[in-house]
C-alpha cells in the first residue's frame, strides 16, 4: 500500500509539473531558453539562408537565441521526421519546403505527415526559379530546348537540390507538359547541382533566381524563363513559363516555419506574430528580396490552407505520374 501511495504521489507530481510547464508556456513566459530551428539541407543553400534570416529577426523580437541546425538528407525528410517527433513545446521548429509536402504523398514510410504532424507558424519567403542551361547546350530559348530534347532523347539531364524539391518538380512538370524525355539528377542541396551545371555534367537546372541570374549575367549559363506567375522585377527581359505556353510549370519554392503538432496554441500564435513583425521590418525584407525571393505574407492559418491546397495539387500529379518519386 505504501509503495502504491508513493507511486500515486509521484504520478500526480509529474502531471502537475507537466501542467505547470504547459501553463507557463501558454501564459507568456515562452520562450525562456534557446530555440532550435532545424533545416533539412546543407549550409549555404536557400533554405539555410531564410532560416537564418528568420532566426536573427525572431531573436531580436523574442529576446532568446534561435539556433539553426542543419540536418541534411532525403530531400529534407530526415529533418521533418525528426522535428515531428520532437517535444511540442515550441523549442524545436522546422523550416519546411515543398519537398516536405511531396515526400509523405510518395513514400510508404516517410516518418511524418506535414498536415497531421505539424502546426504551421507562417511563411518566411517564397521564390520562383529560373530555367538555366549550360553554355554547351546549343539552344537559346525554351522552344529550342524542347525541340532539341525531342530530337535527342535521353541526352538532356537536369540537376536538382534533391528528389521532391521544387528544382526537381519543375523539371518533371516541364517534361510532362512538353512531352520530352529528360533525366533527373538529384543532389543533396543546390550547391552540388549548380557546380555540375557550370562544369557541364548536367545540361540544365531550375535554379534559384539569385544564383541563376548572376551566372547568366556573367555568361556562365543561359537563362531561358522564370517560373513565377508574372515576370520577375529584377529580370523583366525573361519570359515566364506561362507566357511561353506552359502555365502548369508555374511553381515557387516556399520556406515556412512550423512546430510539431500539439504545440500550445498561444506559443504558435506568439511565434506567428513575431515572424510577421520580422517580415514587416525593412532590413529583413530587403535581405529576402536581394536573395531573389518575396517576403512571406501568410500567417499560421493561411499557411496551413496553402499547404493543404498544394498537397491536393501534388497528390493529383503523382497519381498521373507514378514513379516520379521512388516509393522507397
Amino acid at each position: 500500500m505504501k509503495h502504491m501511495f508513493i507511486k500515486a504521489v509521484m504520478s500526480a507530481c509529474l502531471l502537475a509539473s507537466g501542467f505547470v510547464a504547459a501553463h507557463a508556456a501558454a501564459s507568456g513566459s515562452y520562450p525562456d531558453r534557446p530555440i532550435k530551428i532545424v533545416v533539412g539541407f546543407v549550409p549555404g543553400g536557400p533554405t539555410d539562408l531564410y532560416a537564418r534570416i528568420a532566426a536573427h529577426g525572431l531573436e531580436q523580437i523574442l529576446g532568446q537565441q534561435f539556433v539553426v541546425e542543419n540536418l541534411a538528407g532525403a530531400s529534407g525528410a530526415i529533418a521533418a521526421a525528426t522535428v515531428a517527433k520532437s517535444k511540442p513545446d515550441g523549442y524545436t521548429l522546422l523550416v519546411n519546403v515543398v519537398s516536405d509536402i511531396i515526400t509523405p504523398l510518395a513514400k510508404k514510410n516517410p516518418g511524418y505527415n506535414l498536415e497531421k504532424n505539424f502546426s504551421p507558424i507562417g511563411l518566411i519567403a517564397d521564390a520562383p526559379n529560373v530555367l538555366v542551361v549550360n553554355r554547351g547546350v546549343p539552344v537559346d530559348t525554351l522552344k529550342g530546348l524542347i525541340d532539341y530534347a525531342r530530337r535527342h532523347p535521353h541526352t538532356i539531364n537536369y540537376g536538382s537540390a534533391g528528389t521532391g524539391t521544387v528544382s526537381h518538380l519543375a523539371g518533371a512538370l516541364l517534361a510532362s507538359a512538353a512531352g520530352i524525355d529528360i533525366t533527373h539528377v538529384p543532389y543533396k542541396g543546390t550547391n552540388g547541382a549548380q557546380m555540375d551545371l557550370l562544369a557541364g555534367r548536367v545540361s540544365m537546372m531550375f535554379d534559384n533566381l539569385t544564383n541563376g541570374l548572376a551566372n547568366a549575367k556573367a555568361g556562365k549559363v543561359k537563362a531561358l524563363a522564370v517560373t513565377s506567375p508574372q515576370r520577375w522585377p529584377g529580370a523583366k527581359d525573361l519570359p515566364t513559363m506561362a507566357e511561353l505556353g506552359f502555365p502548369g510549370v508555374t511553381i515557387s519554392s516556399v520556406f515556412g516555419l512550423m512546430a510539431p503538432a500539439g504545440t500550445p496554441k498561444p506559443v504558435v500564435e506568439k511565434l506567428s506574430r513575431a515572424l510577421a513583425k520580422v517580415l514587416q521590418n525593412k532590413a529583413y525584407r530587403e535581405k529576402i528580396v536581394q536573395s531573389g525571393a518575396q517576403p512571406g505574407a501568410l500567417d499560421a492559418k493561411e499557411y496551413g490552407e496553402y499547404i493543404a491546397k498544394e498537397s491536393r495539387r501534388w497528390k493529383l500529379f503523382l497519381q498521373k505520374h507514378p514513379g516520379i518519386i521512388p516509393a522507397e
